[in-house]
């Protein structure tokens, strides 16, 4: 079975095979199972009904978040949009060819964007680093060594990291691709803000998400679900036990001596507070600079990444409708103007 496009469906019964992106348990009106199944096919997600049939069955016959599967699918009209109702389903083993064009991946390779990362850290601290290599002199106890050494020592992990289940950098890359792109605007910052300690910044920025590699467990094809670790906890606690394991790591090798103590409180605030306020879900609010500057970065990386996703299915001149997470009310639409650079 080959790979047709959700958009170039029209009316009628298609078959193709697609990612399974989400499985959600609901019912219908006469209280009959029903279940919601998200698909991707690498470029756009549709949601799409299957009647009869619970989660649980569906899991029973190896469909879940993550998987690969053949699926028909009928496209009716419903009150003037099309619907999708999918009438068999089955696991699907692709050729590599093919998976490949059902993975959402960010415009740079991930691996390159780990390698970046790990550059702009060195060069943030303005000491004489190797920049062919990725890693640190085992000797180095500054807050740019803690840095790589949490990235390179969960490398895996931290190149094909989701930034998240849904909302925004949902991708296969998705964690790397936000960190590169905040890590940048940092950089831009700190030129506008000489208050501003560039190291600790663009150390923050690099590590604030990196407890999402225990919070959310990625598939190979990209799609996040979240672990129980991460329901328990949240990937800012997870992130800062990372910290504290890795200082207690050197501290145990070198004898007694590990990184500075006040550097690594910095940094460990700067992860508890960049939700910015309590009911956002950040543990402190920011208290210093750099933790402030921090938040706001993410908000914008994160807001901009929900214009540049939901514009790619906009016509130019039209408002979209309401988008979870774009504003503090979960209420709002963006407009798509037809003369800037959108597309």
């Amino acid at each position: 079975m080959a790979i047709v496009k959700f958009n170039t469906m029209s009316f009628g019964t298609h078959e193709s095979d697609v990612v399974v992106a989400g499985v959600t348990q609901a019912s219908t009106a006469n209280n009959k199972p029903m279940t919601k199944v998200t698909l991707n096919d690498g470029e756009d997600s549709i949601t799409a009904l299957i009647f009869d049939t619970t989660k649980k069955d569906l899991a029973a016959n190896g469909i879940e978040e993550g998987v690969t599967a053949s699926v028909t699918i009928e496209v009716t009209d419903y009150k003037g949009n099309k619907s999708y109702k999918i009438t068999a389903i089955t696991p699907a083993r692709l050729p590599d060819d093919e998976l490949k064009q059902l993975i959402k991946l960010p415009p740079i390779d991930p691996d390159k964007l780990v390698k970046d990362i790990i550059t702009l850290i060195k060069q943030s601290s303005g000491r004489d680093y190797d920049l062919s290599v990725m890693d640190v002199p085992s000797d180095d106890l500054s807050l740019t060594a803690l840095a790589v050494r949490l990235i390179t020592g969960n490398l895996r992990a931290f190149t094909k990291s989701s930034a998240a289940k849904c909302m925004h950098h949902d991708l296969y890359g998705g964690l790397a691709y936000h960190t590169f792109r905040m890590i940048q605007t940092a950089y831009s910052v700190c030129g506008i803000y000489p208050l501003l300690n560039r190291e600790l910044l663009v150390c923050g920025t690099a590590l604030h998400d990196i407890g999402k590699i225990l919070e959310i467990k990625t598939s190979d094809t990209g799609i996040g679900t979240y672990t129980d670790m991460g329901n328990l906890f949240g990937h800012a606690l997870l992130g800062i036990e990372m910290i504290d394991r890795e200082v207690w790591r050197v501290k145990q090798a070198g004898n007694g001596t590990t990184y500075n103590a006040e550097q690594v409180a910095m940094l460990k605030h700067m992860l508890a507070s960049h939700h910015g306020q309590p009911e956002w879900g950040a543990i402190r609010s920011p208290l210093t600079p750099e933790a402030m500057i921090l938040h706001e970065l993410d908000m914008i990386d994160s807001r901009m990444y929900m214009y540049e996703s939901n514009f790619s299915g906009m016509a130019p001149g039209t408002s979209s409708e309401p988008i979870f997470g774009i504003s503090g009310d979960g209420k709002s639409v963006i407009y798509k103007n037809s003369f800037s650079n959108y597309d």
